[in-house]
């Protein structure tokens, strides 16, 4: 039997496909970067036979990753060809190649990458998810493989509660579901003591004996033994170490009449696009492991949800409550502006002059017969000439305490008709103006300036010689606020100290509605003998400003919600963003078993958005409860828009979208003391949030960033997130000397090496920006706090 076969020299491109030859490589190369280039592989030609046991061996750095990863169709190489089953694989679509990994390839790897939330037989269920199959029959095809490999017993034990070789087993189980025709194995054993690696070992073997491919990658040369043949990588290059052992079911080997037939794989070998299937998932997949996915972590989840809830009834509670105060303010302004009128006497149309007994003193009494008239009164400024009004009745010419104060005289039904309020006293009533009583009450503003706090020492005024009692001080009018810096005197005192002739003007309070009715008729009501002689002044209609005011308002409490759930979505990408990082090994497993970056994000969109619109549910709910307790305690008509309780989850859907997007845009991350470690180039070609992030211990190691921006005009910097972690990078090259901003831009309160040298960064998110120079030397420039590289 021979060893495994290296191609000298390659096969011609058109050359017939052997049907022995589970893949074929002819010349294949894997190159990073441009300037300069790192070559990964170097014109690997490399043929593996139907039921062969491929060991590959070498030291680190030497390729085995790289060829893994283009076996495994998880890479594309840059130069040469993959056949696999007879198939160019390197035409093919992501689609396509994700299909293959589905149904012909399966993954067993060193740290068994279990969904730890899961029991046994949902992470072997797991590998059918993806092949776009419906659910009927997958429980019984995975006992079958977990039966076959000896943990039937323990179906329903979820991977902490099994040893190490029990989880490896249950890796090989997955990876043996829909009977694969390769096994790409990564250091199978290397997390496993000698007893367990050599049961998985034996496992393997029996697995090779029923007519599977096996390749394994391994550093233990007691597992590199095991296989029927083996290579080895030593910078990029593969060389054959014959073994005296062949593959068990080689075709052309001679004497091998036992070996099992592969005529069912020689009959799929049509063109590619006939015999590849994509890979794909159905929506009761995707629902189920969405589900699966917030539920295995219910405490972040519950953060996620109660983020998007305070946001969401925040903005509901302050919509309903901007209405609700909106509506209390425009009654305000309705009711006093709907229910007050003014009567004064109107200039002559030949001299101009106001007839001081244009109005009757018995105004409100005629005004009172009205129906829709509450209360009316006599308003009047009385003319004092130059006497001023002082509290004090010593005259002290070097400490003046009289002052020019306006003082009015008012009918009694004038202070129900201002809506006044007293602070101490009494009002002035009907007897005091017929005895012309000298007695005064003072507006607030006037008590302050002239010393009077009370009425309980029964203070007193002077107006020039009249001395007057105070019987009151008012506390606040609704309308004519000018009284509140006032003195005011009984009608009758006014007439008969004051000489005053008549009164100036008529103050109405009507019922809601009334006062336009009121008007027409309040002429002819005074004066029915000239109803021209009077002028009715209806308050302009307030609606600007009332307008304005709700608008106001409306702003107001709208940004105040608006910034809180801007707030809650930044916590909650935050959130997603940190579940993200800690979901990459599962994120490499999803891939290896045949998703795509689309199946994948799909799923965090949709457990994003599930989370947002149960948030934003359960948000809109608690807002409507709040807008319901405030207007109850405040007695007031609740408001609110009935769009925004039920927008409100959609919202919050949106949100969790938006902020699943921002957590995806995140290409490489290390977290929880978790490491990447990246022998190979790594090319950055559009933008991202973060490129590659490390936080809370985890470590990236990178020999080797090129960043190539020609076909994306809108690239502006590469972005390196280092916080309590630290990223590693031996050389940076790029390709687009006209970028906006620096082409690595770092940041972080963590450490960035470059050849060994560590930059921490400052914490507040300003980093060092590294700048690359075309003959690819650092030119480094510090921001706040950093210490330049040397």
């Amino acid at each position: 039997m021979r060893p495994a076969e290296l191609i000298r020299p390659a096969l011609p491109t058109e050359a017939a496909v052997d049907p022995d030859r589970l893949l074929d490589l002819r010349k294949v190369c894997k190159q990073f970067g441009t300037d300069p280039a790192v070559n990964a592989l170097v014109d690997v030609d490399l043929a593996v036979h139907y039921g062969e046991w491929l060991s590959i061996t070498g030291p680190s750095g030497s390729g085995k990753s790289t060829l893994l990863n283009i076996l495994g169709c998880l890479d594309r190489p840059t130069r040469g060809q993959y056949l696999f089953h007879g198939i160019e694989t390197s035409t093919l679509s992501e689609n396509e190649r994700a299909g293959l990994r589905s149904r012909h390839i399966g993954f067993v790897f060193q740290s068994f990458h279990l969904l730890p939330y899961r029991t046994v037989l949902e992470n072997v269920m797991l590998a059918e998810v993806y092949r776009r199959h419906t659910r009927r029959g997958r429980y019984e095809r995975a006992m079958a493989v977990i039966r076959r490999v000896g943990l039937a017993h323990r179906a329903d034990f979820p991977p902490f509660k099994l040893s190490g070789g029990e989880c490896q087993r249950v890796a090989i189980a997955r990876a043996l579901m829909g009977t694969p025709s390769l096994l790409l194995c990564d250091e199978p054993t290397g997390n496993l003591d000698s007893k367990n690696a050599a049961s998985i070992l034996d496992l393997l073997a029996e697995l090779n004996d029923e007519g599977i491919t096996i390749i394994v990658v391994t550093h233990d040369e007691n597992v590199a033994g095991r296989g029927s043949s083996r290579v080895t990588t030593k910078d990029g290059e593969l060389s054959a170490q014959p073994k005296e052992r062949q593959s068990r079911w080689s075709t052309t080997s001679p004497g091998n009449e036992s070996a099992p037939s592969h005529e069912a794989d020689r009959a799929r070998r049509t063109s590619p696009m006939a015999r590849v299937s994509q890979s794909g998932i159905t929506a009761r997949d995707l629902l189920a492991e969405a589900m699966a996915g917030m539920l295995a972590r219910p405490t972040r989840m519950a953060l996620t949800v109660l983020g998007i809830v305070i946001g969401m009834a925040a903005l509901v509670a302050t919509v309903g409550l901007s209405a609700t105060a909106g509506n209390r303010i425009i009654s305000q302004f309705d009711q006093l502006a709907a229910t007050e009128l003014f009567i004064s006497a109107r200039p002559g149309t030949v001299t101009g002059t106001i007839d001081p007994r244009a109005i009757p003193w018995d105004a409100p009494e005629r005004l009172a017969r009205l129906n829709g008239v509450v209360a009316a009164g006599l308003l009047s400024d009385v003319n004092v000439r130059d006497a001023l009004v002082s509290a004090s009745q010593v005259v002290d010419p070097g400490n003046p305490t009289a002052l020019r104060l306006a003082v009015r005289a008012a009918s009694p039904d004038l202070f129900s008709a201002v809506r006044a309020k007293l602070a101490s006293g009494r009002f002035l009533d009907s007897g005091h103006s017929a005895r012309a009583d000298r007695v005064a009450i003072l507006g607030p503003d006037a008590a302050r300036r002239l010393g009077i706090n009370g009425v309980e020492r029964l203070p007193a005024i002077r107006i020039g010689d009249q001395i007057l009692l105070v019987m009151g001080i008012l506390d606040d009018v609704v309308r004519k606020p000018e009284l509140l810096g006032s003195v005011i005197i009984p009608e009758g005192t006014a007439r008969q100290h004051f000489g005053l002739f008549g009164p100036g003007m008529v103050v109405v309070e009507t019922k809601i509605g009334a006062a336009s009715l009121i008007a027409l008729q309040a002429q002819a009501a005074l004066r029915p003998d000239d109803p021209r002689a009077l002028r009715v002044q209806l308050p302009l209609e307030p609606r600007r400003v009332r307008d304005e005011v709700q608008t106001d308002i409306n702003v107001m409490l709208l940004l105040l919600g608006w910034l809180s759930l801007v707030v809650g979505a930044l916590g909650i990408a935050n959130i997603t963003l940190v579940g993200v990082m800690e979901r990459t090994a599962e994120i490499g497993l999803r891939r290896a078993i045949g998703a795509t970056r689309r199946h994948i994000a799909a799923q965090f969109l949709f457990e994003s958005a599930s989370m947002g619109l149960v948030g934003g549910l359960l948000g809109s709910s608690v807002g409507v409860l709040i807008v319901v307790a405030v207007s109850a305690y405040q007695v007031w008509t609740p408001v609110l828009d009935p769009l925004a309780p039920l927008l409100a989850p959609f919202v919050g859907g949106a949100i969790g979208l938006l902020s699943d997007a921002r957590r995806s845009r995140s290409h490489i991350w290390a977290s929880n003391n978790g490491a990447v470690n990246m022998l190979n180039n790594y090319t950055i070609s559009r933008s991202a949030c973060y490129h590659m992030a490390a936080d809370n211990g985890g470590a990236i190691n990178c020999g080797q960033i090129t960043i190539n921006t020609d076909a994306n005009p809108n690239f502006t910097s590469a972005f390196l997130h280092a916080w309590n972690g630290f990223i590693q990078i031996t050389n940076v090259t790029y390709t687009n000397t006209n970028l906006p901003g620096p082409p690595l831009d770092i940041a972080g309160l963590g450490a960035v090496w470059s050849n060994g040298v560590p930059t921490p960064g400052d914490g507040s998110g300003q980093g060092t920006m590294w700048q690359v120079t075309p003959d690819n030397n650092f030119v480094v420039s510090a921001g706040s706090g950093m210490t330049p590289l040397a």
